[in-house]
């Protein structure tokens, strides 16, 4: 699945005509994922022959193959058609309950993001994420079309010692389920097929989900 995204990225930005230069920096913020989780994925694409990559000191020429295109084609119509259902005001995404990396209860608990969760969503956010993994291609390239949204931002801050990075949020629900928000930070450890949800209840304890748990998610756009 986060093949096909990265290859629909890539060829958005250019790399189907021809050589695109970018950085993995660039590149990590489009995909929202970390610079080392990208540069891990581009070598991967490359390793399974689906792109070209011409590295150099200040950044890189990535060229999508006659492989890599082959497999976009095939998946062109589908796409067409799920790009054009999605609804101007909701994006419904679907995915199982996964065990954390323990990251969620820490960035939560920063008196400078707490702060303005509580302003800007309502809510002060118990210290911890609730993990998605997304179940399908098409709701990963949902979550795709999120991270081109303005959403409500959560603006990052330093402590003279550390760079916290801005995070932007969607009022969501699950189950009917409310306040929850669906947050994207701008650095994340997780790959592109995982959607982090905060509120100011354990989710997992009022859902009483368990790892595996099947959840659809009710984001809202405006």
């Amino acid at each position: 699945a986060e093949d096909l995204v990265i290859l629909l990225v890539l060829a958005e930005l250019g790399a189907l005509a021809k050589g695109i230069e970018t950085s993995t920096n660039s590149l990590a913020k489009i995909l929202g994922m970390s610079q080392q989780t990208a540069s891990r994925k581009l070598r991967e694409l490359e390793r399974k022959g689906l792109v070209i990559r011409d590295v150099k000191p200040t950044g890189e020429t990535i060229k999508i193959t006659d492989i890599g295109a082959s497999i976009l084609m095939e998946y062109r119509d589908r796409l067409q058609k799920v790009l054009g259902k999605v609804r101007k005001d909701i994006v419904t995404i679907r995915g199982y309950v996964v065990k954390g990396l323990g990251e969620g209860r820490y960035y939560m608990s920063l008196r400078n993001y707490v702060v303005q969760v509580k302003e800007k969503l309502g809510f002060k956010p118990y210290p911890g994420t609730l993990n998605i993994k997304l179940k399908t291609v098409d709701d990963v390239l949902r979550k795709l079309e999120l991270l081109k949204l303005p959403g409500i931002l959560i603006k990052g801050f330093s402590n003279g010692i550390r760079t916290y990075g801005d995070v932007k949020a969607f009022r969501a629900e699950i189950n009917g389920i409310k306040p929850l928000a669906v947050v994207l930070p701008e650095r994340t450890s997780h790959g592109i097929d995982v959607l982090e949800v905060i509120a100011p209840f354990n989710i997992r304890e009022k859902l009483k989900l368990n790892d595996g748990d099947e959840v659809t998610i009710i984001i809202y756009l405006q």
